[in-house]
């Protein structure tokens, strides 16, 4: 009996990963972007042949201790790391460049948006989206989990993640699962990322229960344990404390208060002086420095503790992990409000494909950019037919309505207000519906918008519109009288397109007009035209590169007064000098046939010459050419400098009648968040000086448009 019990406990022992005292086994504690140093100390230990056996981690230590239990040498995560936009990765923007370029245009630059069920706003989730976070870790991971299961006792490294359960108040422990999704559970911090939902828990940061998981290690393990510490130090006590100050300092203390419950003492104990490291700064430039902070010091660590056991790393181990992989399935899961059709549309990834941890990032990312969602989530999952993989994905859907309110001032036309409500989900088809409502100083507006999608050609589109406004601003002629008429404008378009991708679109369509100026009576007409744009600039309000053309053909065959109409509009920016754009925009209208004089082209907001007032110098033919160079000074400061031109004339014909208006303006200003905030004088050979004060993204309709 006696040597049965001796048998039966070798067994257990023997049974338990890690059966021999060869290695260690690593604790990663939390830290947010303190845990970068996590890189330099794998790098070290791998440099010095330290046995990492096992690895347990919390919240950023889950992170990198999770790529390291699925084969990733250190050396592959300072890679992938130090080549991570890590602004871009927390930013919950959709990719513009992925984002068809009719959606995109659609958008408005609202000061504030406040998504709402009904018409009741609610808050968001979470202050950061783990969207892009958690695509990354799953494109990763989930290869290796592929071929080794969901158990992390079966990969390369053993793997403990600790994770903290809203709903039991209790310390978890995830020993298998999905591991990216247990990753994102442990580095949850309340209120900042989202909380994960895994069946009747809600699991938030692991830091909050448990930040240096050493008793975990032990009892899973019989290896000598490395724990490191880089999380922050203890935080001093204000004399007076702010709001922000107050709620920091209670959620370290309650946090610490649980922490000491699962205190345990490892056989080695490291923490690296950080010099003052921050743990929310996330940037390329904190990542290298703190890398290199964590390899140099745990070297120093490592040689004054010579008794750490050391071995020659196997060389088997150096190859990268996962790869690509055939998807034989794709799943969608999640949806409610939206249509699998509609989700079909924004899919780049077929039954069929081989999907690379590119194709898996930039598939979730193409889905993300429809807007119909606020997480896309995803795994593989074996088919089982051993030859490929499933790819499912599961969504959260977005609030389909939202209402944003933007503002915009120019002392040239005054304050421009508007209310936007937003249904990304027409009829539960993915397309678009706007309501603009709004107005200003002597002037009101309205439109109502619909922008389809069509299910299964995600290219072709449907735009149709109804718009109205009216004006009473003052108009300046070519022989300089100026007026104060009231203009009504109704207009009504309907048209159908090709989209190729983000930077261009083309289209043909139907339009109507209806229009009265002054004391004269209605007057309206129908046009048929043709359309096409391509827009690759990289920011709407003040372009720092890309380029954009386009050009408009209308024909108005329905009424006597039938006439064509062509525009143009070409955009090139691009870098000039330090710190410097230098941007050309050339727009021109020619008009043939017998047309209204309130079709004459007038110089607007968005089509002005320095020192030449907004509704001036009616034409029917012209040709525009502005240059500008913007410079950017410290911080978010800018000076702007602009010179332009026009030729006017009436009849095609008749160039030797035409005019010349030139003007040269100089302006200063800064960036906001509402839009760019300047003051600038201009001078015109026929106006001459002229300042102007301005703040925001530009009027939606009305006078300066």
């Amino acid at each position: 009996m006696f040597f049965q019990c001796i048998l039966i406990a070798v067994s257990v022992m023997s049974s338990r990963p890690g059966g021999d005292n060869g290695g260690v086994s690593l604790v990663l504690s939390g830290g947010g972007a303190r845990g970068f140093a996590h890189v330099g100390v794998l790098m070290a230990l791998e440099e010095e042949g330290v046995p990492v056996r096992a690895v347990a981690g919390t919240s950023m230590g889950a992170l990198v201790g999770g790529l390291y239990s699925c084969g990733y040498t250190a050396a592959e995560i300072d890679s992938i790391v130090r080549n991570t936009d890590w602004e871009w990765l927390f930013s919950s923007r959709p990719d513009s460049r992925l984002t068809i370029l009719p959606l995109r245009l659609s958008e408005s630059r609202d000061i504030l948006t406040l998504q709402v069920r009904g018409f009741s706003p609610f808050l968001p989730r979470s202050a950061i989206s783990t969207q892009r976070v958690g695509s990354l870790l799953t494109s990763l991971t989930a290869p290796v989990q592929l071929e080794t299961g969901p158990s992390f006792d079966s990969l390369p490294v053993p793997l403990r993640i600790v994770a903290f359960d809203l709903v039991t108040r209790c310390r978890i422990v995830h020993c298998s699962g999905t591991l990216s999704t247990c990753q994102l559970s442990s580095m949850a911090v309340p209120a900042v990322f989202p909380a994960v939902r895994m069946g009747t828990m809600l699991l938030v940061d692991g830091g909050v229960g448990d930040n240096l998981p050493v008793d975990v290690a032990r009892d899973a393990w019989d290896y000598q344990v490395l724990a490191v510490d880089i999380s922050s130090d203890e935080p001093g006590i204000p004399e007076n404390p702010t709001l922000v100050q107050v709620g920091s300092l209670t959620y370290s203390a309650l946090s610490s208060r649980v922490n000491g419950l699962y205190a345990a003492k490892p056989d080695y104990y490291f923490r690296p002086d950080l010099a003052g490291a921050r743990s929310w700064e996330f940037s390329s430039r904190t990542a290298d420095s703190l890398i290199d902070i964590g390899y140099r010091q745990t070297l120093e660590y490592l040689r004054r503790h010579p008794e750490i056991p050391r071995e020659a790393r196997s060389s088997s181990d150096d190859c990268l992990p996962g790869g690509a992989v055939e998807i034989t399935g794709v799943v969608f899961t999640g949806l409610e409000r939206v249509s699998p059709d509609a989700v079909e549309d924004w899919t780049l990834i077929r039954p069929g494909d081989t999907a690379s941890q590119a194709d898996l990032r930039r598939a979730a990312e193409q889905l993300y950019a429809s807007e119909l969602f606020e997480l896309v989530d995803y795994t593989l999952q074996n088919d089982g037919k051993g030859g490929g993989a499933l790819l499912v994905y599961r969504f959260v859907e977005r609030e389909p309505s939202s209402i944003g309110v933007g503002m915009t001032y120019c002392s040239s036309f005054g304050l421009d207000g508007r209310i936007t409500y937003r249904h990304r989900n027409f009829l539960n088809e993915g397309d678009h519906f706007v309501m603009n409502l709004g107005g200003g100083d002597r002037y009101a507006f309205g439109e109502l918008r619909l922008l389809e999608l069509s299910p299964g050609r995600r290219k072709w589109f449907g735009d149709y519109s109804l718009t109205a406004f009216q004006t009473r601003v003052q108009t300046y002629e070519r022989n300089g009288s100026s007026s104060t008429p009231v203009e009504t404008r109704y207009l009504c378009r309907a048209a159908a397109g090709f989209s190729s991708g983000w930077s261009g679109l083309s289209e043909t369509g139907l339009s109507g007009t209806l229009h009265r100026y002054g004391s004269e009576g209605h007057q309206g007409f129908g046009s048929l035209f043709v359309s096409h744009l391509t827009e690759t600039v990289d920011d709407l309000l003040q372009p720092a590169s890309g380029m954009r053309l386009g050009a408009w053909l209308s024909w108005t065959p329905f009424t006597p007064r039938s006439h064509l109409s062509f525009n143009y509009d070409v955009l090139a920016a691009f870098p000039f000098l330090r710190k410097g754009t230098l941007m050309l925009v050339s727009w021109g209208q020619l008009l043939a046939g017998n047309t209204w004089d309130w079709q004459r082209s007038r110089m607007t907001a968005n089509r002005s010459i320095p020192g030449v007032p907004l509704y001036a110098l009616p034409t029917r033919q012209r040709v525009a050419l502005l240059g500008r160079f913007r410079r950017q000074l410290n911080g978010p400061f800018f000076l702007c400098l602009e010179a332009g031109s026009t030729f006017d004339w009436e009849s095609p014909p008749d160039l030797d009648e035409g005019e010349w208006t030139f003007g040269a303006g100089l302006s200063a200003g800064l960036a906001t968040p509402v839009g760019p905030a300047a003051i600038g004088w201009g001078w015109s050979d026929r106006f001459q000086g002229r300042w102007t004060v301005s703040l925001g993204s530009g009027p939606t309709y009305g006078p300066g448009r």
